[in-house]
């Protein structure tokens, strides 16, 4: 299996948005379906049974608009494609010891935010550099419930995918069947699948922006013109971001700066 997968509704079975009588369907609408990443050991975004047994949701997988996935982790490709330093890696590539650091970074910061001697300025323009450049390789989900935090972190020729996914619930029933953990693979295997995801997207995007157009939409209101437009417009983006995995990094992080604060943060712990 792929490392990215998805399945999309049909349009017949995509509520339109809005409210009778002001309803739309438009191309961000068209992505919905389920989308989870195969890990080999664990499945990212996939739903634990007890979970899905409680509130009687029937999606094995997260059930959201595609384009959002791509939309937040496509903005992560600068910082993705810089390699990291090996001491750095060493610190972030297993899931136990970066969000153990991560807790004790954080710690320190919040602890430095609250002293009157430095301003705000210098806090969020130097001292945040502290952390940047773990959290700037992070795909967050801030709108899903109990959303995993996964990080991308290139060393060399490898990259190291990072996970946290250990959220319960209220009942404290685990959300997500990978809890914590990694996987390392070869760079050029990375960038190879999240082509490969997005050759697949784009081709089934093809095909549901056909079916929309030849659909009858009654009384909902979509702009088909500008749904042709805007799927060769989505395509072009994304292969311009893939080209930042590609090429030469372009973002260049001062690893002596964040080495000097980290060496200031254990010195005072």
């Amino acid at each position: 299996m792929a490392l990215i997968n998805f399945s999309l509704k049909h349009p017949d079975n995509i509520i339109p948005w809005g409210d009778a009588p002001e309803m739309t369907m438009h191309w961000f609408g068209l992505t919905e379906g389920e989308y989870w990443l195969d890990l080999g050991k664990s499945t990212l975004y996939e739903y634990t049974s007890e979970v899905l047994a409680g509130d009687g949701h029937d999606a094995r997988y997260v059930e959201y608009q595609i384009v959002r996935l791509i939309e937040d982790w496509t903005s992560l490709f600068d910082a993705i494609a810089e390699p990291l330093p090996d001491a750095f890696y060493s610190i972030a590539r297993t899931s136990n010891y970066l969000y153990r650091f991560y807790a004790a970074a954080l710690s320190w910061l919040d602890h430095l935010s609250q002293d009157p001697l430095i301003d705000e300025d210098t806090y969020y323009n130097r001292y945040d550099k502290a952390i940047e450049w773990i959290y700037s390789r992070t795909l967050t989900a801030m709108h899903l419930t109990a959303g995993p935090g996964v990080s991308f972190f290139r060393n060399r020729d490898n990259i190291a995918i990072v996970w946290k996914a250990d959220h319960v619930t209220e009942h404290n029933i685990p959300v997500w069947t990978a809890q914590n953990g990694e996987i390392e693979m070869a760079y050029e295997v990375f960038v190879r699948e999240v082509a490969d995801f997005g050759n697949r997207f784009f081709d089934a995007m093809d095909n549901q922006v056909r079916i929309a157009l030849d659909k009858d939409w009654g009384s909902t209101v979509i702009n088909k013109e500008r749904l042709k437009q805007e799927q060769q417009e989505r395509k072009e983006a994304f292969q311009k971001k893939l080209a930042v995995l590609k090429g030469e990094p372009a973002k260049h992080t001062d690893w002596e700066l964040v080495n000097a604060l980290l060496t200031q943060m254990f010195s005072h712990r």
